[in-house]
This record gives C-alpha cells, structure tokens and sequence, in this order.
C-alpha cells in the first residue's frame, strides 16, 4: 500500500512536467523573400533588413482605419523605427494614390484643425511618419496569411516572424511587448 501511495504521489508531480522535456520547438517561419521600391526610391530586401528587427504593417492604400490608427500607435509607442507598409492591393494605385500619397495620407491622419478655420496649421500637424516606407507588398501578405488590412509582422533580425497580429493594434503595452520580443 505504502509503495502505490508513493508511486501516486510521484506521478501527480512530474505529469505536468510532460511534455515540457521535449525536442519539439515552435516552428520558425521566416519573412517572405520580398524586393519592392518604396516611396521613398529606395529598394527594400531581405537583405538590407537583415541584421536589425523590423515592423511591416499590411495595409490598403483606402484603408484609413484600422491601418493608419495602428501605424500611428506604433510611432507613438516606438518613434523612429524601421517599418514597411506594405499595401496589399495587388494592382498599381488600387485606390487612386500613388505611394507618396498614400504615405501623405497617413501622416495626416493625427493632424488636427484645433482652431477651426478649415487648415491644419503647423501647430496643429500630428507626426510624419518618417522612417516608415510605403510600397506594394501583397505577395508577401498572402505567403503569410494575411487577411485583413491593418495586420502587423514583427520581424527579428534574422528575417524570422517573431509575432503576428491581423486587424487592429493600437495596444502601446502590448506593442512595446512584441517589439522587444523581436529585438531579443
């Protein structure tokens, strides 16, 4: 009796050990191989992101919110880092925009015309979003998934996603999280 109570007792504390000895690790899934001009007139690679974390938002080129309200929660949590907007629309100026535009239109989105009188003055201007750059990406949002604009990629320095967020991410904890993550 005593030998089975011992026997019970040892195999209550190590089942929830199972599992945890295993070989198995999360499966790593590597940023597709992309090569775009953005609108800068810059080419953006793999390779010239390889060696520093980065952020790509996938957006739509009509796509005000959620996709300009998650750009500008990124800025606002993490100022000056690197992040590809990637458009989705797989055609050319799908919405009419050429990519300096749809980049304009972003920075606009915080301004705000405090006074009333119809223009946004200087003071009343929001944040550029200056190290961010626009381009056609929808090949890499589709080997990823990616359904709904607005998503967000993060990715470590070694091209590797580190966390996926579809939709929405205006979470500045949550943001500060997934980018040290990535910088790790």
């Amino acid at each position: 009796m005593n030998k089975i109570t011992i026997l019970l007792v040892i195999t209550l504390f190590l089942s929830p050990l199972s599992g945890c000895t295993s070989d198995e690790e999360a499966e790593t899934v590597a940023f597709p191989a992309f090569s775009q001009t953005a609108d800068n007139g810059e080419t953006y690679d793999n390779a010239r992101m390889s060696g520093a974390p980065y952020i790509v938002i996938f957006s739509a080129e009509w796509c005000n919110n959620p996709c300009y309200t998650t750009m500008h929660a990124i800025w606002n949590t993490i100022p000056e880092t690197t992040v590809l907007v990637m458009s989705t629309d797989p055609v050319e100026n799908a919405g009419g925009l050429t990519l300096s535009e749809w980049h304009e239109s972003a920075n606009a989105h915080d301004d705000n015309d405090d006074n009333g009188d119809g223009a946004v003055d200087e003071s009343e201007e929001g944040v550029s979003l200056t190290t961010y750059a626009f381009m056609k990406g929808s090949d890499a949002g589709q080997a990823l998934d990616i359904t709904k604009p607005g998503s967000v990629v993060f990715v470590n320095g070694e091209g590797e996603v580190t966390f996926k967020n579809e939709g929405r991410m205006d979470d500045s904890a949550e943001i500060q999280a997934k980018w040290d993550e990535a910088s790790a």
